[in-house]
């Protein structure tokens, strides 16, 4: 039986059983999605990123109408000029009202009103007061906002009275209608004219209602003569009047000529409506 040598080729087919092998190791061996997930990350935003992001603005604009809400640069009812009332409390004018103007947003004025009931100072003297103030002012608002820095000028009128009562029985010898017990109340007033530097702030809301507060000194710069009008019985004979009357007038002088030459720190909360 004859035998055939084996050709080469016939060995060829058992080689490529690795060669096949490989094509089904690559799959485990190379993870190509990662670079793909890295690289996605790292892109820049899409323009739906951005437009997700571009949010804030619209945050912005709902901001804006309470900016302008809270804006004292705000037109009222004659557009940039204002025009209202204020009333207020504090010291030395424990009540006072008025009327203020603002023709821009920088500069305002008006017109005030300040009033103390009848009270005992003792740092002025034994006299009770009683005072009126009334003054011209001007503000200037540097910034256009509430803070501004301004002066009055103006009057102030003091009224004193200091009220005692003497036993005179000695004296009804030569002045026999005198009473027993004479009473005496000494009245006497002064004008003083004022000026009252101050600072402050104050706001106006969109409604128009408004509320301020300052600080300022007032300072006399011309007070008048004590004028005096003191009340007495007929015939009171001069004995009488210089050991009792001219004590009594004396001390109420003094509170006023004191206190119409004293320095005054002032201090004011308003409230009002600017139109």
């Amino acid at each position: 039986m004859a035998t055939f040598p084996k050709h080469p080729s016939s060995e060829k087919p058992r080689t490529p059983a690795k060669s096949r092998s490989a094509p089904a190791e690559q799959p485990r061996t190379s993870p190509q999605p990662k670079p793909r997930t890295t690289q996605w990350s790292n892109a820049p935003p899409t323009a739906r990123g951005e437009s997700g992001q571009r949010s804030p603005p619209a945050s912005d604009d709902e901001e804006k109408p309470e900016a302008k809400e809270e804006d004292d640069s705000a037109d009222g009812l004659f557009g940039p000029f204002r025009i209202g009332g204020l009333v207020g409390v504090g010291l030395p004018s424990v009540l006072s009202f008025g009327g203020a103007i603002k023709l821009t947003r920088y500069f305002g004025a008006g017109v005030n009103v300040g009033l103390i009931p009848k009270i005992r100072i003792s740092l002025y003297g034994e006299a009770e007061l009683s005072y009126q103030e009334y003054d011209a002012y001007g503000r200037l608002f540097p910034f256009g906002g509430m803070f501004f820095v301004g002066a009055g000028v103006g009057y102030a009128t003091i009224k004193g009275s200091f009220k005692s009562s003497y036993d005179v029985r000695p004296y009804k010898a030569i002045a026999p209608t005198l009473p027993d017990a004479l009473v005496v109340e000494s009245r006497a007033s002064v004008r003083t004219l004022v000026l009252t530097p101050q600072l402050g702030l104050q706001h106006t809301f969109g409604s128009g209602f408004t509320l301020g507060i300052d600080v300022g000194l007032q300072v006399p710069l011309a007070p008048s003569e004590v004028h005096f009008d003191t009340q007495l019985p007929p015939d009171v004979p001069a004995e009488v009047i210089d050991k009792y009357v001219k004590p009594n007038d004396q001390k109420v002088q003094d509170t006023l000529e004191t206190i119409g030459r004293a320095t005054v720190p002032t201090l004011n909360l308003r409230a009002g409506w600017m139109l």
